[in-house]
This record gives structure tokens, sequence and C-alpha cells, in this order.
């Protein structure tokens, strides 16, 4: 029964502190509300809401390990009462068995909801591939080669890239990437789908003033993998979504289609001056 004086104890200690940190938290919240606060990013908007959630769960579940403590000590006390005193010996390897199998549980939920994550990774890249493998000999490919090689209009470019946005069905998540020499040196500019802002000039792609492309930190080793010719395409996660590359070479230049599922054509340069 001491066992069970201890987590009942404990648990009412935690419950009055995640108690305070709802109120708390619900004081935000309305706070926030009030003065439409807008400085916070996706990801801790999600964190402050999740912690908020979080706790409701672990208050329900203390009140529940609380509850079933007292109906314990009741049941005990009911026990000796009517055994004249006398209490059954306590285990006290019940309560690591509990602890044991709880975290066992856990791991058990945790890993399949990586199985099922990665299974679904697993089946959009293969979607994914699918769409760019079936572009990478169309006749749109050659032209934007050689709308690239010969400096041609960015304009063109646009439309070829827009052509092959629609070939797909990506959207805004098609990027064109290709080299220029500057200065000697091969330097990789990404044209997307919110360069289409200048793509209506009347402008060689050298004078349009396109964003360079750099990789990302998971990316650069296959990323100069890919541009040496070691491999023709690679795939790597990105949050929920992924990032796929295709380099595709001809006799008259190169280019490499990326595609990112975590882009909306509505990031666009244009959305923002609405």
């Amino acid at each position: 029964m001491l066992k069970e004086q201890k987590i009942r104890d404990l648990t009412l200690k935690l419950i009055q502190v995640i108690v305070w940190f709802e109120i708390l938290w619900a004081v935000v919240f309305l706070i926030s509300m009030v003065f439409q606060w807008s400085g916070i990013t996706e990801q801790l908007a999600s964190a402050f809401f999740g912690a908020g959630f979080c706790g409701i769960l672990l208050l329900a579940a203390l009140t529940l390990l609380n509850v079933t403590a007292n109906m314990n000590i009741i049941s005990k006390v009911q026990v000796m009462k009517y055994a004249g005193g006398e209490s059954a010996p306590e285990d006290r390897q019940a309560t690591l068995k509990i602890l044991a199998v709880s975290g066992a549980l856990i791991a058990v939920v945790v890993l399949s909801l990586w199985f099922a994550e990665f299974q679904a990774y697993r089946i959009k890249a293969a979607e994914t591939q699918s769409k760019v493998e079936s572009i990478v000999d169309a006749k749109l490919i050659d032209e934007a080669i050689g709308v690239i090689s010969s400096d041609g209009k960015i304009s063109d470019l646009s439309s070829i890239r827009d052509a092959l946005t629609a070939t797909m069905n990506t959207g805004g998540q098609l990027s064109v990437i290709f080299p220029r020499k500057v200065r000697g040196v091969s330097v990789y500019y990404e044209f997307t789908a919110w360069s289409n802002w200048q793509s209506k000039e009347e402008k060689k792609i050298s004078e349009a003033s396109l964003q360079k492309f750099l990789p990302r930190s998971g990316e650069r080793k296959k990323w100069d993998e890919l541009i040496a010719g070691r491999m023709d395409t690679f795939c790597v996660p990105h949050g929920d979504n992924l990032r796929m590359f295709r380099r595709i070479k001809r006799a008259g230049g190169e280019l490499v289609l990326l595609v990112d599922t975590s882009r909306r054509f509505d990031y666009s340069r244009s959305s923002f001056s609405k």
C-alpha cells in the first residue's frame, strides 16, 4: 500500500503542475488570437498546439493513474480489515515490469509508424520518379537544352517549363537547373515556378536575374556525384515530402530536373504583391 500512496501523492503534484500549465497555455492562446500574432513560424505553431494537446493527454493519464492508486488503497484497506490486519506482501518488481511493458508497447507503436512512413515515402518516390522518367525522352527536353545552350529568351524557357509541368502534373514543384559558364567556372542556376515574375520579359537567359542553385546539406555529396556524371538521379526525404533530381545530358548540353513535393505555386512572388 505504500507504493500506491507514493503514486497517489506524485500524480497529485503532477496534476497540479499540468493544470496550471494548461491554464497559462489557454491564456497565451487567447492573447495570441486577440492580438493576431503572426511572427510565429509554422513549426513553432505546431509545437505550441502539440504541447497543449499532449498536456491534456498527460493530464487524463495521470488522473486515471491517481484514481487507480486510490482504488487500490481502498481495496487493500478493506482486505486488511477483513483479514485481521494482515496485508499481502508487495511485489517491488511490479512497477518495473509495468514500465517495461509500457515501454515495449511505445516502441512497437513508434516502429510501426516509422515503417508506415517509410512505405509511404517509397510509394511517393516511385510515383515521382515515374513522372520524371516519362518526360526524359520528350522533345520538350531537347528544346529546353537548345534554348539554354543558345542563350535564348527567358520567356521561351518559361513556356517549356510550363509545358513540362503540365505533362507531369506537378504544378510549381518542378524546377529546371542548368549550368552557365562564369569566368570559366560552371555555375548552376535554378528556374522555378515563381521565376515567372520575370519570365514574361524578352530578355536572354544570361541577362535574367536567376537564383543560383545551392544544394542542401544532405544533398551535397549526391549532387556532386550527379553533376560529375556518376549517377543520373537521386532522391532525398524532406520532412513529409521529398526532393528528386534527374540529370539529362544531350549532345548540345545538359540540365537537371528537380521535383520538390513540398513546394506550392502560390509561393510565387506575385502572391506577395497582392
